[in-house]
């Protein structure tokens, strides 16, 4: 019986996780770095294609308008942030 409480609790939460953030919208070349791997993938109608990796000092020089995320935190994520010291997302 336990397994099968502990098993719900963990749908119900992955279901809650699921449920927050959104996609953000992207278009045809725009850019992703994921900033774990530093790998750099440009958006083409075919789909991502990865196109290599940035090294440390480019990796921290990012532009504005290149993605590093593709999800849109909820508020609850934005308020976290914040009191991190992250600064807000707009």
């Amino acid at each position: 019986m336990t397994t099968r409480k502990l098993f719900l609790a963990a749908s119900i939460a992955l279901a809650a996780l699921s449920t927050h953030a959104e996609p953000v919208d992207v278009h045809d070349l725009d850019i992703f770095v994921d900033p774990p791997t530093a790998f750099v993938f440009v958006k083409l109608p075919q789909g991502w294609k990865f196109v290599g990796k940035l090294d440390t000092k480019a990796l921290t020089n990012l532009p504005a308008k290149v993605h590093t995320s593709l999800l849109i935190p909820d508020e609850s994520e934005r308020i976290v942030d914040s009191e991190r010291g992250m600064g807000s997302i707009e």
